[in-house]
C-alpha cells in the first residue's frame, strides 16, 4: 500500500512547486478556454442546485376605479448538478525518483498541468456534444447536466413556465454554417423570450461556437470588413460584433469535422463548469518498493441551468425534432 509522503509543495526535493503556484496563480476560467461562454463556478458542496423565478411580466391597462391587475411570477425549472471526482495518477520508478536529473523532476509537473488543461477544455464542449440530446449523463468521461425543462439544451419545444406556447433555439432543419444561417440564428435568438413572455435584453456581444473544420468560414463572417461571398461592396454589420470560439472537441460529426454551430450570448446564457474541489495534488510512495506515485483529482460537472442566450443547429440538413 502507498503511503503519503507530503503535498505536492513537499514532495521529493522541491517537486510540484509548479504545479501549485500555476493554479494558485491562474484562474481555472483562463485555463479551460471556455470563459466567457461558460462561467467557472466554484461550489463548497458535491452537488450544485439552481433555481429562479420570472419576473412580474409586463404592467396591464385597466379602468380608472377597478382594482389593479395582479402580476404573476412563475417559478422556473430546477437544475441540479453533482460534480464528480476526476483524476489522473503517474507512476514513478523508485531507480527513477533516485537517480534522474533535477530538470527531469519536473516532468510530472508538467504533463499533470497540461492534463487538467485538456481535460477542462474537453469538459467544457461536453456541454455542446450534448446539446441536442435529451436528458442529463456523462458524456466523455464528464457528466453533464441539462436545464429541468425536460427538453435539450437546444430544442425546438421549449415549454413555458407560465404555460404559454413553447419555443425554440435550435434549427428545426439544422441549417450549415453560412452568412445568411447565421443571420437566421441570431434573429431568432434576438427574439428569446422569458417564462413571461418578456423579450430576453442584455444579450451584448455574442460568440459563434464552432469545430475545426468551420473556423474558416466562422473567422470570414465575424471579421471580414466586407460582406463575405458578395461581389458589392456592403459592410460586414458584425465586424467587431462577434468573437469566434473554437474547439477541436465538438464532436457531433466526429471529431474536427464536426458540423454543429452555436451562437452564445454570455451576458444572458447560463452555462456553467462547476468545481467544487481540487485540482488537488499529491505525492505518494509505496512503502513495500518505494515507486513513487503522482496524483491529481479534482471534483466537477458542467451544466446548463437555463436555455436562453443559447441558439444551435447541427449543421448537417437534419430534419430535428426534439
Amino acid at each position: 500500500m502507498p503511503e503519503v509522503i507530503g503535498t505536492w509543495g513537499n514532495a521529493i526535493r522541491g517537486q510540484g512547486v509548479e504545479f501549485v503556484e500555476f493554479f494558485s496563480q491562474t484562474p481555472l476560467s483562463q485555463v479551460n478556454g471556455w470563459e466567457p461562454v461558460i462561467r467557472t463556478m466554484r461550489s463548497n458542496d458535491s452537488t450544485s442546485s439552481f433555481s429562479g423565478k420570472t419576473g412580474a411580466g409586463f404592467l396591464q391597462r385597466f379602468s380608472d376605479g377597478s382594482a389593479i391587475p395582479t402580476l404573476n411570477r412563475y417559478k422556473l425549472f430546477d437544475t441540479s448538478v453533482s460534480q464528480d471526482p476526476v483524476g489522473g495518477r503517474i507512476p514513478v520508478s523508485r531507480q527513477t525518483l533516485l537517480y534522474r536529473s533535477h530538470e527531469s523532476s519536473f516532468n510530472e509537473n508538467n504533463d499533470l498541468i497540461n492534463a487538467v488543461k485538456v481535460y477542462l477544455s474537453r469538459a467544457g464542449a461536453q456541454i455542446f456534444n450534448r446539446a441536442f440530446t435529451s436528458g442529463s449523463g456523462v458524456t466523455n468521461g464528464t457528466r453533464v447536466v441539462v436545464y429541468g425543462d425536460g427538453v435539450p439544451l437546444a430544442s425546438t419545444l421549449h415549454p413555458r413556465a407560465d404555460g404559454g406556447a413553447t419555443q425554440s433555439n435550435a434549427s428545426a432543419t439544422s441549417i450549415p454554417l453560412t452568412e445568411a444561417n447565421f443571420e437566421i440564428g441570431r434573429i431568432a435568438q434576438e427574439n428569446q423570450l422569458l417564462d413571461d413572455g418578456v423579450p430576453v435584453s442584455g444579450m451584448g456581444k455574442i460568440y459563434l461556437v464552432v469545430g475545426t473544420s468551420n473556423e474558416k468560414l466562422a473567422t470570414i463572417i465575424a471579421d471580414s470588413d466586407k460582406r463575405s461571398g458578395t461581389g458589392n461592396n456592403d459592410l460586414n454589420f458584425y465586424e467587431g460584433k462577434v468573437n469566434v470560439l473554437v474547439s477541436k472537441y465538438l464532436e457531433i460529426a466526429g471529431g474536427n469535422n464536426a458540423t454543429q454551430w452555436f451562437i452564445v450570448a454570455p451576458g444572458v446564457a447560463k452555462l456553467a463548469m462547476i468545481i467544487s474541489a481540487g485540482p488537488d495534488l499529491e505525492f505518494l510512495r509505496d512503502k513495500d518498493t518505494k515507486s513513487g506515485l503522482f496524483d491529481v483529482i479534482l471534483d466537477l460537472g458542467v451544466c446548463s441551468y437555463d436555455w436562453r442566450g443559447v441558439w444551435g443547429s447541427q449543421g448537417n440538413n437534419a430534419t430535428y425534432s426534439s
